[in-house]
């Protein structure tokens, strides 16, 4: 190794401890392996390594990064190989899924909204029910409270009938004792006629003998 070679070395050891790690990315290409070395015929620390997959920088060096994988392994590969953004086909993959979890949010968001609209209508004709049954329950209440009333002046109304009842009783009980006291009377009279006729015709067929006697003897002499 050159004496360059060392210094550079040495410089980029430096600048890397005294600069925060960065971090890229693997760029648009299939897979890229990760060696000991910066030379492709070094051994290679991990192989494999997917596009868009985000690696540590922990220096440079002639072209070349020495990066730590997500895995851990440490290595250098191509500058080259590497971007500093996200590859446009991985972001375009990134995209695609955010897309996919945005229209699925917007889905459950929609169906949410239909339940909740669903909820809404029956809630509205469970208030109109309840609405139409208040109604109902307030015209039998005014039936029944009219009904009270009625009866309550029905109930008034029998209880005068009832005591004209009790006093037309009363009066025809009176009038009836009345009638059989008068009856009484009536029979009492006609019976005491009656004694004074008979005993009238009895004192009338005791003394008519003697008075046809009398005027018997008067005619003799």
């Amino acid at each position: 190794m050159t004496k360059m070679h060392l210094i550079s070395l040495l410089v980029g050891s430096v600048l890397s401890a005294s600069a925060p790690a960065a971090t890229v990315y693997v760029s648009d290409i299939q897979f890229v392996a990760i060696r000991e070395g910066q030379d492709n015929s070094t051994r290679a620390v991990e192989r494999g390594i997917k596009s868009g997959t985000p690696l540590e920088v922990l220096e440079q060096s002639n072209g070349y990064s020495k990066v730590r994988t997500p895995n851990g392994a440490e290595g250098w590969v191509a500058d080259y190989y590497l971007s500093d953004d996200m590859v446009t086909r991985d972001h375009l993959e990134e995209l695609q899924k955010r897309l996919t979890t945005a229209i699925q949010r917007r889905n459950n968001i929609s169906n949410e909204l239909k339940e909740s609209q669903a909820q809404t209508t029956s809630l509205l004709e469970a208030q109109s029910e309840l609405q139409q049954e208040n109604q109902a329950l307030k015209a039998q209440l005014e039936n029944v409270q009219s009904i009270a009333e009625k009866a309550e002046i029905i109930v008034s109304q029998n209880d005068t009938v009832t005591y004209q009842i009790e006093s037309l009783k009363q009066q025809a009980d009176i009038a009836k004792q009345n009638s059989l006291h008068l009856q009484n009377n009536h029979q009492q009279k006609w019976f005491m006629i009656g004694v004074g006729t008979l005993f009238g015709g009895l004192l009338l067929g005791a003394f008519l003998p003697l008075i046809r006697r009398k005027k018997a003897g008067k005619g003799s002499w």
